[in-house]
């Protein structure tokens, strides 16, 4: 017979995340989609601290569990800098074969980054060669330079400081020349816009382009045969590196475009088009006559998601008192050859509501 003693007694003590051991529990957020990642900065400072250390994003590259992630940056007349949101993909979404026609809402949303959740985002940041550098500070002014070395996310490095401190400022790169604007006082003629040069590691000022491109927010810039092309809320200026002279250009800078594959893709005239590099042709993508119907506006980002093409835009909503930001998910696939693409529109829906006044300024892919 067995003894009381003898017989096991249970225990009722409640298992927590923050019982687990430093390494299984980053280990267990590494392999949990990026999409959770802001909210969860908000759940605890054991969360947080996790979430936004270079050892989880080391475990993230080791297990292969990094993902694309689609960043938009909009200007809100009810805050007083630009903010970034990410895309919030509703996770194990079922797809349907009946074509893309938007019966119900698919649950994907951008989402408000919390101020919180701001270091490996790396926005501000721009990839120039093997390295991504992260410059000036989101949400709060700051003039430092980081960069990790050979693309490794785990080895940040501190590079030379800007002559200023800058918030949410614009960059673009192209080796070895990063150049900034903005992000600092309109009054700063000598120090809104300088560039670094990554071979001498030093920092210089650009010619002052005036106040009429000072005075108006940067939307994105673009770099092109050594010219910079700067878009602002009222007009596009050019750059010109080599006599270092500021004009205005007729150049639209919003066409957007991006690269797939080695094909690249541009939207313009309310059509996706690829550009047949045998032919020299700008041909349109094939199947995605449906999109008109929920295109009211000029302005389309498009950018490649992991292969695929995302395209971003804004329509008025029934009442016109407000905007909606819509998004499409397009998977592409090459027929006849190689002649012809077409594009699966595998879901479309309205991610976020805006007021009538806010400025959309730019969008950009991060694997992360």
């Amino acid at each position: 017979m067995i003894s009381q003693e003898e017989v096991p007694q249970s225990t009722n003590h409640s298992l927590s995340f923050s019982s687990l051991p430093h390494e299984i529990a980053v280990s267990c957020l590494a392999r949990v989609s990026g999409s959770y990642y802001p909210k969860l900065c908000l759940v605890s400072k054991q969360f947080r601290s996790i979430i936004l250390s270079n050892e989880l994003y080391k475990a993230r590259s080791q297990l292969g569990t990094k993902e694309d992630r689609l960043y938009v940056w909009l200007k809100l007349p009810t805050r007083s800098y630009p903010s970034w949101f990410t895309l919030w993909i509703k996770p194990n979404q079922t797809l349907t074969n009946d074509g893309p026609i938007k019966n119900k809402s698919t649950g994907n949303l951008l989402v408000s980054l919390p101020s919180s959740y701001n270091y490996q985002v790396v926005v501000p940041s721009v990839i120039v060669g093997p390295e991504t550098y992260i410059i000036g500070g989101y949400n709060v002014t700051s003039s430092s330079v980081w960069f990790y070395k050979n693309g490794k996310i785990h080895t940040l490095c501190k590079a030379p400081r800007m002559s200023v401190e800058r918030i949410n400022a614009v960059i673009v790169g192209q080796y070895p020349k990063i150049y900034v604007t903005g992000g600092c006082d309109s009054d700063e003629s000598m120090n809104w816009g300088e560039v670094f040069d990554i071979k001498t590691q030093t920092w210089e000022p650009l010619p002052d382009p005036g106040p009429d491109v000072r005075g108006h927010l940067v939307r994105k810039m673009k770099m092109h045969q050594k010219k910079l092309y700067v878009s602002s809320e009222k007009k596009d200026y050019i750059y010109d590196t080599q006599e270092r002279r500021w004009d205005v250009t007729e150049v639209l800078l919003n066409c957007s475009w991006c690269v797939i594959e080695k094909v690249r893709y541009i939207h313009y005239n309310k059509n996706c088009w690829w550009l047949d590099t045998k032919s020299k042709e700008w041909r349109t993508i094939k199947g995605l006559d449906f999109l008109n119907k929920f295109r009211e506006t000029d302005r389309v980002e498009i950018v490649n998601f992991g292969g695929k093409l995302v395209m971003v835009w804004d329509r008025f909503t029934l009442s016109k008192r407000n905007r909606k930001i819509w998004c499409a998910m397009i998977a592409l696939e090459k027929s006849h050859g190689g002649e012809e693409i077409w594009g699966k529109i595998e879901w479309i829906d309205d991610v976020l509501m805006v007021p009538l006044s806010y400025t959309f300024l730019d969008c950009m892919v991060i694997s992360i």
